[in-house]
């Protein structure tokens, strides 16, 4: 039979060890807190860079009917796909890349041609540099 004292140092070492487990369980479980938080943090970013604000939508909005969604502008994206690929492109290749019809591509890229977008020979659009006009009416170089 063990004396008193092996009892009180055993039960002090059984409560060290379950303090150390609890720590190391509450600092793994801040941890955890602190990717979440940053999950939501990049998750209201995405939102705000989406246009996508406001609070969650209730059981009430639920039942109200959908609102239409936003307009995309076909000519800004169009643009945007020809500046970042630098490369000339197809119709076909600018309405896969935006996510839109061909016909209304080519429609948009028509309107386009006087800002600043061109057909070459090839059937390839591409961005051009137009020159900013001055106030004074001569053109920025």
């Amino acid at each position: 039979m063990s004396t008193p004292m092996e009892k009180a140092a055993a039960y002090l070492l059984k409560l060290e060890t379950d303090r150390a487990a609890a720590l190391a369980a509450s600092e793994e479980k801040e941890r955890e807190a602190m990717l979440i938080k940053a999950r939501e943090e990049g998750f209201r970013e995405a939102m705000v860079i989406f246009g996508l604000t406001g609070a969650p939508p209730d059981a009430e909005a639920e039942t109200e009917e959908p609102r239409r969604a936003k307009r995309r502008d076909i000519r800004q994206m169009i643009i945007k796909e020809l500046s970042f690929s630098a490369k000339a492109m197809t119709k076909q290749q600018i309405a896969k890349a935006i996510e839109y019809t061909p016909d209304g591509t080519e429609a948009a890229l028509k309107r386009l041609e006087h800002e600043g977008t061109v057909q070459n020979r090839d059937g390839y659009w591409e961005a051009v540099a137009v020159p900013a006009a001055q106030p004074n009416g001569h053109a920025y170089r």
